[in-house]
């Protein structure tokens, strides 16, 4: 029997997941998470009887059938240092920036250098990369090790490691 991963909590399932939908998006998921949205009933497709006298057509596989799919959950087993807002702060200070300077420099608006320094949001991924680029900081850090390193490196974690990351 073949064991899938729920693309949620990351619990290892036997046998069949449940498709659900969240917010338009889909996923395979475990029966704990199945309540975290609605179930989506696939409409089993029926293959249309060919006759001997009837012609038979050529049919082609969709482009990239044969491919992998993209795993849009790499890079995220990684997360934001817990000082964060000290961090940038204090980077931003030593190299004599004002928050509206940083925020026009990193091409952002200044109310979210200031939300993110009073620690009242967490950063996007993007405006990580470039307050870290701007400051010459690190902000990532592996969650395994607590080791830091840049944003863009990792692969593997689930819709529930990200949940739980913004709720902190």
């Amino acid at each position: 029997m073949e064991t899938k991963e729920c693309e949620i909590c990351g619990k290892k399932i036997r046998g069949e997941t449940t498709t659900i939908k969240i917010e338009g998006a889909e996923f395979n998921v475990c029966p704990d998470c199945t309540k975290l949205g609605v179930v989506v009933v696939k409409k089993q497709t029926i293959a249309p009887r060919v006759s001997s006298a009837a012609p038979t057509k050529h049919v082609k596989t969709p482009a990239g059938a044969g491919k992998t799919a993209k795993n849009y959950f790499a890079g995220l087993d990684n997360e934001i240092v817990e000082d964060y807002d000290a961090v940038i702060k204090k980077a931003r200070e030593a190299k004599g920036l004002t928050q509206e300077e940083l925020a026009l420099q990193i091409k952002e608006k200044a109310p979210l250098i200031k939300k993110i320094e009073r620690k009242e949001i967490h950063p996007e991924e993007a405006v990580i990369q470039k307050l870290e680029k701007a400051l010459n900081i690190r902000l990532m850090e592996s969650k395994e090790t607590g080791e830091t390193f840049q944003s863009h490196k990792s692969s593997g974690a689930t819709l529930g490691d990200i949940a739980f990351v913004k709720r902190k």
